[in-house]
């Protein structure tokens, strides 16, 4: 019982949260200074789910030469400096870590 409490919970404050830049009924404007902040939300989350896969691949730290996640993500990297599309980025990158794996 104490999940399901827990789920609608948290349920609740996520759309409440939400709700607030959603619902017109609300007088809110996103001020220059927020939007310039919330371009770097999406490589934080990024970055944030990536590393802990990148150099803790079977739950130990390994950043090492020999580590093919980590070598992929330096490859995807360099693919995204030279400003390839999305989806050749994807692909090379997944054909990258095929050969190397």
């Amino acid at each position: 019982m104490n999940t399901w409490i827990m789920i609608l919970g948290m349920a609740c404050i996520t759309f409440s949260v939400r709700y607030v830049f959603l619902a017109r009924s609300i007088p809110f404007q996103v001020t220059p200074t927020m939007q310039r902040i919330l371009k770097f939300s999406a490589p934080a989350v990024l970055t944030a789910l990536a590393v802990p896969i990148l150099v803790f691949p079977h739950g130990d730290f390994f950043a090492s030469i020999n580590n093919p996640y980590l070598l992929a993500g330096i490859f995807v990297c360099v693919l995204g400096f030279l400003r390839l599309g999305t989806l050749s980025t994807v692909l090379i990158s997944m054909i990258f870590f095929w050969f190397i794996r």
